[in-house]
């Protein structure tokens, strides 16, 4: 009887975790109060404030204020994505800067207690934001915030000056490189920021040996080097990667090849090194 007895507890437990009852709290009363007077700091703690890609350190939550929030700076069409995690039962929203309820989530999956919150933010009168999270059942807990973010990356140019590359986003790179517009390079590193949790990365499989291009449809693009069609008379004249020489077209103003400098030293007749690239050209016989 006691195993019966058991049994039936532990079941309603389990049903009691999977049937929780949503929250209902409501942070409206707060807009308009000074974050240092006594009715918001009852309520809420403010416990820092985070950028796109951070994460905040370990938070001690306890009941007393019922709620601990971070800021940050979000504009109207920012696509975010919130993740609250801790040793309890993480609760999270995403307010606007009237408090209103911008995002929610309890837990991300039946299989987890963390807080997952992915949500577009509406346009509003300012660029502030907050994260409010709190534990189910009010219990101390140590919780972590993450704030990650989808920002437009710029892969438009004028001039392969305009293009740079850099790894293919990931947490574990693949020794791949994509080409995107300079001024980009901190959007497109914040969009594709390794998030906890931390993967185990083997070596990168190979060495990308492409190099960044701004093609005819005015898009960054990586080229193999002996793919590139430089010189002629073109708006964007492509040049050599290094250790590549242009070989002209027989036609002057159409492109012509890249091939490698040692291709291009075919009267050496010793031993000898070459610029660019330490080149060597080795005599025959």
């Amino acid at each position: 009887m006691r195993f019966v007895t058991s049994f039936v507890l532990a079941s309603l437990v389990a049903g009691c975790a999977v049937d929780k009852t949503p929250p209902t709290d409501s942070f409206t009363d707060l807009a308009g109060v000074d974050e240092k007077a006594d009715a918001f700091s009852y309520r809420m703690k403010i416990v820092g404030s985070l950028a796109y890609g951070e994460s905040t350190d370990s938070v001690k939550y306890t009941k007393t204020p019922r709620f601990r929030a971070v800021k940050f700076a979000g504009k109207g069409g920012d696509q975010i994505d919130v993740w609250v995690r801790g040793d309890g039962d993480a609760v999270a929203w995403v307010l606007d800067n009237s408090f209103r309820v911008i995002g929610f989530n309890d837990d991300a999956s039946p299989d987890f207690f963390d807080s997952h919150i992915e949500v577009t933010l509406p346009a509003s009168a300012s660029d502030t934001h907050y994260i409010v999270f709190r534990d189910y059942d009010l219990h101390t807990a140590h919780m972590t915030v993450t704030l990650g973010a989808t920002l437009p990356v710029n892969t438009t140019c004028t001039v392969d000056a305009d293009c740079v590359a850099v790894p293919v986003g990931s947490c574990c790179h693949s020794g791949a490189n994509t080409a995107i517009n300079g001024d980009s390079v901190d959007a497109y590193a914040t969009v594709n920021a390794c998030l906890p949790p931390f993967p185990p990365c083997a070596p990168p499989a190979f060495t990308d040996d492409r190099v960044p291009q701004c093609n005819a449809n005015k898009q960054c693009e990586m080229v193999a080097p002996e793919d590139i069609r430089c010189g002629g008379f073109t708006r964007n004249p492509h040049e050599c990667a290094p250790g590549f020489a242009c070989q002209v077209n027989q036609i002057p103003d159409i492109p012509g090849t890249c091939v490698s400098a040692c291709v291009q030293r075919v009267l050496c007749t010793t031993t000898s090194h070459f610029d660019p690239i330490a080149c060597m050209c080795v005599a025959n016989g």
